[in-house]
Order: C-alpha cells, then structure tokens, then sequence
C-alpha cells in the first residue's frame, strides 16, 4: 500500500527535518510550502550560527541534544565539517542561578565530564581575550558543546531532502494564507498567496512563530524575538579571538567565538514581542522579513548588547555593526516542542515551537516527528511535546526570565537593518 501524501508548511528545522527523514522512510509525496527558498529567510534557523550543546535541566532533552550531537559530530553525515566545538560558558545572576545548578546537577547525572562553574579569574586565565571583569556573573563551563553555521545546515538538509525527491514550492506559491477543511473538521490541504489549494492525505504545520495565523494558537504559542547583531574583525585581530567560547548570559546576551570571515555574532536573551501586528489581534506574531526586509535592531537592544561585550571584551564594546536582524521563534509558555496531533481539527499535526532552542536537534526531530504521525513515538516523548492549551507547570524555569517588552515600545529599528557583505544567510540573494 502506498505511504500517504504529506503537505508541510513551513521549511525551517521541523520542516525540514521531517521532510528529510519522511523521504528516508519511503515516503514519495512530500511537499514542503514556504514563503522562501530554502534557507527560509523567515526560519530561527537562517542566521549565522546557533548553540549546539546537550546541558539541560530536563534530562529528555539531554538525551535527545546527546543523539543530535552524534550526528553533528558524524564525518559521514550530511552536516560533515559544520560543527565547531568550542565549549559553551553558561552564565547567570540572580534570576538564573537556579537554572544553571539544575543543568549541572543534570550534567553530572549524565556523566558528562568537565561541567563545573569557573570564577571570573579563571575564565580570564584561560582565555585572555576575555579581559572584562565580569561583574556578578556565576559561571558554568560544558566542553562538549559548541556551534554549527545554521544557515548552511538548514540548506545541506533542504538539499538532501529535495535529492530524496521532497518537492520544495516557494514564492506566493508557497507562501500559506489558510488551511482548507471539509464539513466533517478534516483538514484537506492549504491555499497560497498566488491561489492555488494544495491537497495531501496528511497535512503538517511547522510555521513555527507565524503558527497563529494558520490554527487556533494563541494561548500556547507567542512570537518572540532574539535580535541579532554582528561585528567584524580584521584580519589581524582574528588569531585573538578565534578560541574563546560561546558564552551565554541568560539574563544579557550570547557572543560567539568568530567565523572564518571574522564575523562575531550577538545575540540577545531579553526577547522581544509583537502584538501590535496588522494580522491577528491579541496574537504575537512574526515580523516577516518578506514585508520588512530593512528592519533590525532597536537601539535600546544595541545599548544592552555593548553593555555586555564591556563586561567581557571591552575593547570591542564599541565595534560597529555590519548587520543587525529580527530572529523570530515560535514560544510556547512551559518553552517544550509542540510535535502531536492538533486537537481542534483531524488530519492535521503540528511540529514547530522551538521555543528558542530547537536548531540543535535539525539532525534528527525530524524522525521524531515520522515516529509521532506512524503512531511509534514514546509515552515520555508524547507528553513532553503534546499540545497543552497554554498551561505551564508550577515548577517550571525559564532560563531567559528577563521581563518581555513589545518592539512597538523601542526606538530606531525600523529600515536599520544593514547588508553585510552578503556573508549572511538572512542576505543571500535566494528568493
């Protein structure tokens, strides 16, 4: 019997990831929609890099960033050469500590070696680039963590799935106004911006921060963003720095170590909303580069940002942005996935939400997501990850509590966005 037609919408990690790992199980008739080729400009994902560590507090995902790790790590995959291990430096002040001590305790539960907090003295110490004084920081060092160029992950995996035979549909073809259903409540399919219904025998949203503008979302996912700023090195100035870690400031921002093109990229941990959107009132929802592909930081963000880079490399605390950008994420409140059945309509699933750290996991959510719609995937798996109409445990850590503000209350970021030397996947000229 033939394995049924699948339709996605949305090309980001859990669209694609799934779309490749459908096509390795026999699936023959998947199509993924989207407003972008791939890399999908509007995805998390297509940024200059991302985070790839397994430190968690809950040790599901221990399990899953350990699996993901493999793959990364893997000199036969289709990630072979991306992944840099740096180490990751976790960071935190009074809001997080608690966070950070539940990760370790975890980490040493796992048997993971060499997770242990280092003091402001040390991590000068070790890398003297760092040459801020680190005022009120608790520290915790993981080796076994690193980074990935997430814009070229997701495009090597787009590439192998359409090699698979994964049709991709882009543009106002691609780009999804509606679902289509039946009288019985069965979704059918989705229309697109240029009019035409898609149909499929099983149809999947993984739109991720746009998601409430497909199904009935509101309570259980908001748009939020990280802003992304990057500065450039010269050529001279990059032996310095190229060995520092990623360090990651729950309460402040993340800096990375530098590209091969001296490029070091920020990225800030007070996210931001937008509920004073023009689509859906009362929702967050994203700020699509499609409409606004010139927008960027806010310059209250760009204060906190140098405030940061002064508290550990002051001398680059002044450095000039090549380029800024909105990175949106679908966030759900107890900040899990969302990869089950959607409860309101039938033949429909979700997968997205990645609740600001689903890229680790491109490598393999995707079978994750094939386990769920072939009725395989684990009690522990479905529980973490079904949908929950907006309840939030009352055990539940945040590990970036900083108090939300909506962009509609910042100044300076609309039409700031800069090119950058086209060295960005948000900049690559791929419609």
């Amino acid at each position: 019997m033939a394995l049924p037609s699948v339709l996605i919408v949305g090309g980001g990690v859990f669209g694609t990831s799934t779309a490749y790992h459908l096509s390795t199980r026999g699936y023959t008739r998947v199509t993924i929609l989207d407003r972008f080729d791939a890399p999908s400009k509007d995805s998390a994902a297509c940024d200059l890099n991302k985070v790839v560590r397994a430190d968690y507090p809950n040790p599901l995902y221990t399990k899953l960033g350990t699996e993901a790790m493999a793959v990364w790590k893997d000199p036969s995959s289709i990630f072979a050469g991306l992944y840099r291990e740096t180490g990751w430096v976790m960071s935190a002040h009074s809001m997080t500590k608690g966070w950070l001590e539940s990760a370790r305790q975890t980490a040493e539960k796992a048997k993971r070696e060499g997770v242990r907090y280092l003091s402001a003295a040390e991590l000068k110490e070790r890398w003297p680039a760092l040459t801020g004084d680190f005022p009120d920081w608790t520290n915790l060092w993981s080796p076994a963590a690193g980074w990935v160029p997430s814009g070229q992950a997701l495009l090597r995996m787009a590439d192998a799935a359409r090699k698979n035979g994964v049709r991709y549909i882009f543009g106002d073809a691609g780009y999804v106004k509606r679902l289509v259903y039946d009288s019985t409540g069965t979704c059918q399919g989705a229309v697109t911006a240029d009019g035409t219904t898609h149909r499929a025998d099983i149809v999947i949203v993984a739109s991720g921060a746009n998601t409430a503008t497909l199904i009935d979302a509101k309570q259980e996912v908001v748009a939020q963003c990280s802003v992304i700023c990057v500065m450039k090195l010269e050529p001279d100035e990059i032996p310095k720095y190229r060995n520092i870690p990623i360090i990651d400031d729950f309460e402040q921002g993340i800096i990375f170590p530098p590209d091969e093109n001296g490029l070091i990229k920020l990225c800030s941990c007070r996210c931001l909303t937008n509920y004073q959107n023009k689509q859906l009132p009362g929702a967050s929802l994203l700020h699509s580069v499609g409409d606004y592909p010139f927008d960027g930081c806010p310059k209250e963000i760009e204060d906190e940002m140098r405030s940061f880079v002064r508290e550990m490399i002051p001398e680059l605390a002044d450095r000039p942005f090549i380029s800024t950008k909105l990175c949106w994420d679908g966030m759900a409140g107890d900040l899990n996935f969302r990869i089950c059945p959607y409860p309101k309509a039938k033949n429909l699933y979700v997968a997205t939400i990645g609740s600001n750290h689903g890229f680790k996991f491109l490598p393999v959510i995707g079978k994750y997501v094939a386990d769920m719609l072939e009725g395989k995937l684990g009690k522990e798996w479905l529980d973490l990850w079904k949908w929950k109409y907006g309840k939030v445990p009352e055990d539940h850590q945040d590990p970036h509590p900083w108090p939300l503000r909506d962009i509609s209350s910042l100044q300076g970021w609309k039409g700031r966005h800069a090119p950058g030397e086209g060295k960005l996947p948000w900049t690559w000229s791929r419609l």
